[in-house]
């Protein structure tokens, strides 16, 4: 559970650096299963999820239900780790700016990587 949990504080921090908001809008509603990411108002986020296919071949996940068209999913559960997840970020970000959100390229990515090296749990050197 807790490496869920640190993958998913990774694609929160990506998120928060793109300027872009989690459908779960209270801490206590983020899921360490998959993030629900809302796209810019004028976005449709179909759009991302078909461009994040075509172009990059990756799957992201569409909205259901009331928050179609409006939110796109990443998933962070499962056998994964973190260049898993930053492959993810990476192509979810140049997808975004290929949609036209406005966000500094890289800036998710980065937002990412330094909460998984702040994160990672160092090994100990032992005395020979």
């Amino acid at each position: 559970f807790a490496r869920h949990h640190r993958l998913a504080e990774g694609v929160r921090k990506a998120v928060d650096a793109w300027g872009l908001k989690l459908c779960a809008k209270a801490p206590q509603w983020h899921s360490d299963t998959v993030s629900a990411i809302l796209v810019p108002e004028g976005i449709d986020s179909a759009n991302v999820v078909k461009r994040a296919y075509s172009a990059y071949q990756t799957s992201l996940g569409g909205g259901l239900n009331k928050v179609a068209g409006k939110v796109f999913r990443i998933g962070h559960l499962g056998w994964l780790n973190e260049v898993m997840v930053l492959a993810s970020l990476s192509a979810a970000e140049m997808t975004l700016l290929d949609c036209g959100v406005r966000l500094a390229p890289g800036s998710g990515v980065a937002a990412a990587i330094e909460h998984f090296r702040r994160t990672a749990e160092m090994p100990v050197a032992k005395a020979a």
